[in-house]
């Protein structure tokens, strides 16, 4: 459904292809058909936020993981992180961050890197440079085919 979202959100301009054999953790690539170029991503979705501590309140803190043995610093490749409805008809926030910045963004454990973005539109975490709309997330992706971005 993401990778539906964004090639009508960029009027087709980006055609996404799949991996076949091993993706190393590549869920698709994004080609534009202006400029030629591509774009390597791997996708997270979740339907639901954390539990608020000590409640079985959802809250605003969404849970995303990265296994460490795809993580390779030296390619250009992002992580969209989705949240979306309940109804699985839309996406309510999406982050789109470089793959090489999780060390530093999010908590590491042996096997994977964790983080936890807020969806509150008021949060002031680390994140908040990487959370966009639909429309944000397509300009920034045609925006590294363009080598603007």
């Amino acid at each position: 459904m993401l990778v539906n979202a964004i090639m009508k959100a960029s009027d087709g301009r980006l055609s996404p292809f799949q991996p076949l054999a091993d993706d190393d953790g590549l869920d698709v690539l994004f080609f534009d058909k202006l400029t030629g170029r591509s774009v390597a991503i791997q996708l997270k979705c979740r339907t639901v936020t954390l539990f608020k501590p000590g409640t079985k309140e959802r809250g605003t803190g969404t849970h995303f993981e990265v296994r460490r043995a795809t993580f390779n610093e030296t390619r250009q490749t992002y992580l969209v992180a989705a949240l979306m409805n309940d109804d699985l008809t839309q996406f309510l926030t999406t982050w789109f961050v470089p793959l090489a910045i999780l060390p530093q963004l999010g908590r590491t454990t042996e096997k994977k890197f964790v983080i936890r973005p807020n969806t509150n539109i008021d949060s002031k975490d680390k994140f908040v440079p990487y959370r966009c709309s639909m429309p944000e997330l397509v300009a920034r992706i045609i925006g590294i085919c363009e080598g603007t971005g």
